[in-house]
């Protein structure tokens, strides 16, 4: 049998792993299962419970680009190096070089960031850094060009603590938890007091966030339809930019964090998994 997009949509796209063997649907390296509180099945068995469900990774998307934004930020010392010898204005060729480099850093990271993002959030831009160093590029226009070199200085040391964030952010598989639901069956009366509630009701979209503070994470209740069926996702958010499945060895977790995934996150068994999802031995 030829699998499914049903599969693909929970397990990945095998293009999405290039390197690692393509037979390792259901479990990868690195995969742990929730707590035995948890009621959790997989494609092989089907039944009712949680199953992982595999996000594209980010990191692989934005490599290409990462590496472009190191060559431009280098580039855009050519003004400093040769005042007055480019085709063009030095302060306009360093912007353009310099902006360059910023957009093919942060766009893609903001455009394939796999979280339900709300509100306004500068991550993973190391802000302090960068606005100095808009400081010093100013004053190095008014009062002396040699201060254009302590405000490459600054950026350059910006650029790399932001892809350190960016490195942190993507150090751990992107999954989220799914289980199936029937609209009619879900209320707020399903969530118990580690929830702040959104809405009384099924929705695409979040239902709920956890009200406890678990530092550079937030815990997420999220509406997910496909095709005619519903379901309740968990995610746990990394800077509310990226989704970590808090069951892999990557994830860095805290006894606060620990404590909240001791239990499963809605006081719901869910609905049987539709017999679409679930993989025939013959796949194999």
């Amino acid at each position: 049998m030829v699998r499914g997009s049903e599969h693909d949509w929970l397990l990945g796209v095998p293009s999405w792993w290039p390197n690692s063997d393509s037979g390792l649907l259901i479990t990868r390296i690195g995969d742990l299962n929730p707590p035995k509180s948890w009621l959790i099945t997989d494609l092989e068995n089907g039944g009712e419970g949680w199953i992982r469900q595999r996000l594209q990774p980010v990191a692989s998307r934005i490599l290409y680009t990462t590496a472009w934004s190191f060559f431009f930020i280098i580039s855009s010392t050519i003004p400093l190096i040769f005042p007055n010898k480019v085709f063009i204005d030095d302060q306009a060729l360093a912007i353009f070089l310099f902006s360059i480099s910023w957009l093919m850093l942060l766009i893609p990271y903001f455009w394939f960031s796999n979280s339900n993002q709300e509100g306004i959030n500068i991550f993973p831009l190391e802000f302090l850094g960068f606005t100095m160093g808009i400081i010093f590029f100013i004053l190095h226009i008014i009062i002396n060009p040699i201060l254009g070199w302590i405000a490459y200085s600054i950026f350059l040391l910006s650029w790399f603590r932001t892809v350190r964030n960016i490195s942190d952010s993507v150090s751990v598989n992107s999954s989220r938890w799914l289980l199936p639901i029937s609209e009619s069956d879900f209320s707020a009366e399903s969530l118990d007091a580690r929830w702040n509630i959104l809405t009384n009701k099924f929705r695409n979209g979040i239902i709920a966030k956890s009200c406890k503070n678990f530092g550079n994470y937030t815990a997420e209740l999220t509406g997910v339809s496909y095709k005619k069926f519903r379901f309740i996702a968990f995610s746990v958010v990394y800077k509310n930019r990226i989704i970590h499945d808090p069951f892999n060895n990557n994830f860095v977790s805290s006894a606060q964090l620990d404590d909240f995934l001791s239990q499963p996150p809605i006081n719901l068994l869910g609905d049987k998994w539709p017999e679409i999802f679930i993989r025939d031995s013959e796949e194999e």
